[in-house]
C-alpha cells in the first residue's frame, strides 16, 4: 500500500477519533457543571474564601446551609472593614460593628460570589459558550475537575472554573478578559462539607444590641410595557430580560432601567432625562472587570453597566435609538 493510499485511510480514522474525544470531554465538562448547579441547592458546608480583585484581597468566613426549611448563609470579613451578614432566603442583615449599624433588605438569594456562580444554567448557555474539560487539580486539599468556559466571540468574558471530583462544589474561580487573562479569582482556601450545620454557626457574633438599625424597604419597581426606547442590534445572544422605572439618587424623575443577559453576563441600560444643569457622562469608564459606557440620545444620558468587555457597553450605547430614529453621540 501506497504512504498515500495509507495516509487517505488513517488520517479520517485519527481525524473522528480526535473530534469524538473533544466531544466527549466537552460532555463532560457540561455534566459536571450540572452536577455544580445542583450542589449548589443542596450541599452543607463551611470554610475560608479568597477573592482577588484589581490587586486587592478579601478573605472572608463563609457558613452555608441548604434544606427543606430554605438557604442560610453568614459572611464573616477577616480582613478588612469589620463585616457580617446573614441570610436567611430573602431576608439578609448586614452587621457593621464600626459604625454600630445594622441594616435589614430583602433581596433575591443569591449567595455568595461562587455559589452564585454556580446556580446558571449552563445547559442553556451553549449557543454563546464552550465548555472543556481540562483535566484534574488540587485546591484547598482536594481534587478538582478544571472546566474552561470560553465565550464563542469577544463580546463576553470566559470562566475558568475548579469543579470538586467528589461532590461537584464550586472550589474555584477565574473571571477571563478577551485575551484569557485573569481578572478577578475567588477560591476557597479551606472548606468542610457536612451533613448538617449546627445552628450557632449561623448564629451572627452580634447581638445588634446598642446599634442603630436600619431596614431598606425593596424597590417598587414598575415594570415598562411601551418605551420610547430600542437597542436594535442587541448584541448576539443577549435577550431582554426586564424593563422598569427606576428612581437614581438625587434625580428628581425615575429612569428607565433595562436588563439584558445572555444567561451568564449580565448588564444594565439606564435612560435619563437631562436637564441643563446636568453634565452627561459620555465615553468608557473601567472599573475592574465592570465597564460602564455613556452617550447622549435625545437629551438623554444613555448609560450601559456590566461585567462584560468594553466592546460591549460601546456596541449597546451605539445601538440605542429613540423612536427607531438613531442619533449621534454627543
Amino acid at each position: 500500500m501506497s504512504a498515500f493510499s495509507f495516509s487517505r485511510l488513517v488520517l479520517p480514522v485519527l481525524a473522528l477519533a480526535v473530534g469524538t474525544g473533544v466531544q466527549a470531554s466537552d460532555q463532560v465538562a457540561l455534566e459536571t457543571l450540572q452536577r455544580m448547579q445542583a450542589a449548589a441547592q443542596n450541599i452543607n458546608y463551611h470554610g475560608t474564601l479568597i477573592f482577588l480583585q484589581d490587586g486587592q484581597v478579601q478573605s472572608m468566613q463563609v457558613v452555608h446551609k441548604a434544606d427543606d426549611k430554605g438557604r442560610f448563609e453568614r459572611l464573616i470579613n477577616l480582613n478588612g472593614v469589620a463585616r457580617e451578614v446573614v441570610r436567611r432566603d430573602d431576608v439578609v442583615v448586614c452587621y457593621m460593628p464600626d459604625s454600630k449599624e445594622v441594616m435589614v433588605s430583602r433581596q433575591k438569594f443569591s449567595g455568595n460570589v461562587l455559589s452564585k456562580l454556580a446556580n446558571n444554567d449552563f445547559s442553556q448557555l451553549q449557543e454563546n459558550y464552550e465548555f472543556t474539560l481540562e483535566g484534574l487539580e488540587r485546591v484547598a486539599g482536594r481534587p478538582a475537575r478544571r472546566i474552561h468556559i470560553s465565550p464563542k466571540d469577544k463580546l463576553r468574558y470566559g470562566y475558568r472554573l475548579w469543579v470538586g471530583k467528589e461532590n461537584a462544589v464550586l472550589l474555584k474561580s477565574d473571571l477571563l478578559n478577551e485575551k484569557g487573562e485573569t481578572l478577578e479569582q475567588a477560591m476557597f482556601a479551606d472548606i468542610a462539607i457536612v451533613d448538617r450545620i449546627p445552628d450557632p454557626l449561623l448564629t451572627p457574633t452580634s447581638t445588634g444590641e446598642g446599634y442603630t438599625w436600619y431596614e431598606r424597604e425593596p424597590e417598587a419597581r414598575k415594570t415598562i410595557t411601551n418605551s420610547d426606547w430600542v437597542i436594535d442590534p442587541l448584541p448576539k445572544g443577549f435577550a431582554v430580560v426586564t424593563r422598569f422605572w427606576h428612581q437614581m439618587p438625587g434625580a428628581s424623575a425615575p429612569s428607565e432601567h433595562w436588563v439584558l443577559s445572555d444567561g451568564l453576563a449580565n448588564v444594565s441600560v439606564y435612560f435619563e432625562k437631562l436637564s441643563d444643569k446636568d453634565e452627561p457622562f459620555v465615553g468608557l469608564s473601567p472599573m475592574g472587570a465592570i465597564n460602564a459606557f455613556g452617550g447622549v440620545r435625545d437629551g438623554h444620558q444613555i448609560t450601559v453597566i456590566g461585567e462584560v468587555p468594553a466592546q460591549t457597553v460601546e456596541l449597546l450605547v451605539h445601538s440605542v435609538a429613540s423612536d427607531g430614529d438613531a442619533g449621534d453621540d454627543e
